[in-house]
């Protein structure tokens, strides 16, 4: 269910989250209200305001958490998406030193590869699905190109091997992105999430028990302010998956026009 709600558009991750939160206070106060009749409404009375604080900083220690390795993988996929488009370009600089055919033979390849990774690659990421057991179109036929080559001048020498690191370097950061783009928020950390909500939620309609427009007020503050951490964590949690911020191969695709 999250994974599905996090694969959805923007617009519908904050109605639904929104909806959710709204909906579990609503239901709390409802509840509390009902509750107000029986005869444990006398200990409801007694809950101090003070329980707020605990509960409150055991979320936000929660959600800061959650935020800063949502952060720290949005900063690592464009780091890797950058490192991949890096890599392409130093082999289409250092090519244009070797050999004409070799030259041809190598942007043909590199081409391959682009088209690969816009038409296949990433598409199957953005579903999330295993990408690493196949093997990338271009990259193996231009390392054997390369390995092939016998150099006849020292330079031509240095250029290979500095062409093979840079095909090392787009398999290796190719890998690190499609092992990030499986990278999520799992559901008890969701599961937390809700339960502490809840917890505070219900702390915060016991203690103004009877004063049902204030609890009500105070319910509805702290649930929209819940809902846009929820939200902001849900969009980018998943940067090279559909659904939320998405990141495009756009840097992968200017080097395809050269």
């Amino acid at each position: 269910m999250v994974l599905w709600l996090e694969s959805q558009e923007t617009l519908v991750i904050v109605l639904i989250v929104f909806a959710f939160c709204y909906l579990l206070a609503a239901l709390i106060l409802v509840g509390l209200a009902g509750l107000s009749r029986s005869p444990i409404a006398g200990a409801l009375h007694v809950t101090t305001p003070a329980m707020l604080t605990p509960l409150a900083m055991i979320l936000g220690l929660v959600i800061a958490f959650l935020a800063t390795r949502v952060w720290g993988n949005l900063d690592h996929a464009h780091s890797y998406l950058a490192e991949e488009a890096s890599g392409i370009h130093e082999v289409i600089l250092i090519s244009a030193t070797l050999p004409s055919e070799t030259n041809t033979a190598l942007r043909k390849e590199i081409g391959n590869y682009l088209r690969f990774v816009d038409q296949v690659d990433w598409p199957a990421m953005l579903r999330g699905q295993e990408g690493l057991r196949q093997t990338p179109a271009g990259l193996p036929a231009a390392l054997a190109i390369l390995l092939s080559l016998v150099p006849q001048q020292p330079g031509e020498q240095l250029a290979q091997s500095r062409a093979v690191a840079a095909i090392e370097q787009v398999l290796q950061a190719r890998r690190k992105r499609i092992l990030l783009s499986e990278a999520v928020i799992s559901l008890p950390q969701w599961i937390v999430i809700i339960v502490l909500d809840a917890l505070v939620l219900l702390t915060i309609g016991t203690v103004h028990a009877g004063k049902h427009t204030t609890a009500a007020v105070n319910m509805f503050i702290f649930s929209t302010a819940v809902a846009s951490c929820v939200v902001l964590l849900m969009i980018n949690d998943r940067p090279f998956n559909a659904g939320g911020i998405v990141i495009q191969p756009t840097a992968l695709h200017d080097l395809a026009l050269q």
